[in-house]
């Protein structure tokens, strides 16, 4: 276990590329593929929503979505005391404060965006993409943006598994759009969220943990 010494570039990078798609994908890509996805059978979409349904009992959503990464930061609070000259406190630290960061920012920043979910946006009369809205909660995505903020600090702390981690926030994130409840936008600004939030946390904490365990 332990980040790359480009660990911080790299998620600087996915940072501002998903921002840049996510404008991309609202100008241009968000409304043709909404409509397209409008016609997958109310099976498969039942069939995709009990596949996310699973996930999110697995990771206790009923109970509450920041439950793994309050466990986590208590972890890592209590065996900073511990073992003082470890990494270990340092990365329970990054993932906790990485993880509870980017979901309570995504829900501070859904009220104020008020985007309608595709599905809420197509009507008999067409697409009709709106922000603003008094009950909107589309942008961006809370599932999106819980699994992705556990990808990225995991990825930094085992490289090695980078392409496993990455199977179930895409996953999920692929679940979200094809069902409608999300735009591809709306998935790109989690992943933004996510990523810049690791980066901030790499730099305040891991970083330091490095050192101090050095």
């Amino acid at each position: 276990m332990g980040p790359r010494p480009h660990h911080r570039g790299l998620l600087l990078l996915a940072a501002v590329t998903a921002a840049a798609l996510c404008l991309l994908s609202i100008a241009f890509i968000d409304g043709p593929l909404a409509i397209a996805l409008s016609s997958v059978p109310r099976d498969s979409a039942r069939i995709i929503q009990r596949i996310v349904g699973m996930f999110e009992v697995s990771f206790a959503f009923a109970i509450s979505p920041y439950l793994y990464g309050a466990v986590v930061i208590v972890a890592g609070l209590v065996t900073v005391r511990l073992k003082k000259r470890s990494l270990l406190p340092w990365a329970l630290l990054f993932l906790g404060l990485s993880h509870v960061t980017a979901r309570f920012v995504a829900d501070i920043l859904k009220p104020p965006f008020s985007r309608l979910r595709p599905f809420e946006a197509i009507g008999s009369d067409g697409w009709h993409d709106t922000f603003f809205a008094p009950i909107g909660n589309s942008f961006p995505s809370g599932h999106a943006v819980h699994f992705w903020s556990l990808f990225f600090p995991l990825a930094v702390l085992f490289p090695r598994y980078q392409l496993p981690l990455l199977v179930l926030p895409v996953l999920i994130s692929a679940a979200r759009i094809a069902v409608n409840d999300h735009y591809l936008s709306d998935i790109l600004a989690s992943i933004a969220l996510a990523a810049i939030v690791s980066w901030a946390y790499a730099i305040a904490v891991l970083e330091r943990g490095v050192r101090r365990a050095a």
